[in-house]
């Protein structure tokens, strides 16, 4: 999961999350965004690899905060070990999360979640709750934290627009 870091398909992160010996429990998936980098400065490899340095090296992380990092076009990046707990909302609110960063920044005026993106997005969610037999409603967005001013994962998502498409998406399965 570390450096270095792999690309997924949805398929590819579907089938790795099933093959994956899991040694802790997960109760919630919690869903952040970048801010930045923004999607006009996505660069693939080299941000996920300057995120990593930006959390290992000034903030002191013992990882990249996130187990999975979503791209604009929709590839799933893996980051931090998925047996270790994110460095998601602190709060010691941390333990049994499965942490995601959506690449952009989805205050409302900026960058929109939707295409590739957001069709990942809900099926990181949607994969990562059925696995652990969780139900729709196991999401948290880093705003919901009562001691964050943060606006993530960002003022143009609504949260109830993704609860309803992860809900269609299990519909379907």
């Amino acid at each position: 999961m570390p450096p270095p870091f792999r690309e997924l398909s949805v398929a590819q992160f579907a089938d790795e999350v099933a093959a994956y010996t899991w040694t802790r429990p997960v109760f919630r998936v919690d869903m952040h965004h970048t801010f930045h980098p923004s999607h006009a400065e996505w660069r693939g490899r080299d941000s996920v690899e300057g995120m990593w340095r930006f959390h290992t090296l000034s903030r002191g992380f013992e990882d990249i905060a996130q187990h999975v990092s979503i791209a604009p076009d929709g590839a799933i990046w893996t980051g931090r070990d998925w047996n270790k707990t994110p460095a998601s909302v602190g709060c010691n609110m941390n333990a049994q999360a499965f942490m995601f960063e959506a690449i952009g920044n989805f205050d409302v005026g900026h960058d929109l979640l939707d295409g590739a993106q957001r069709f990942a997005v809900v099926a990181v969610i949607d994969i990562v709750q059925r696995h652990f037999r969780l139900p729709v409603q196991a999401l948290l967005f880093h705003r919901e934290v009562p001691q964050t001013p943060k606006t993530c994962p960002g003022t143009g998502i609504d949260k109830g627009d993704i609860l309803r498409a992860v809900a269609a998406r299990r519909a379907l399965a």
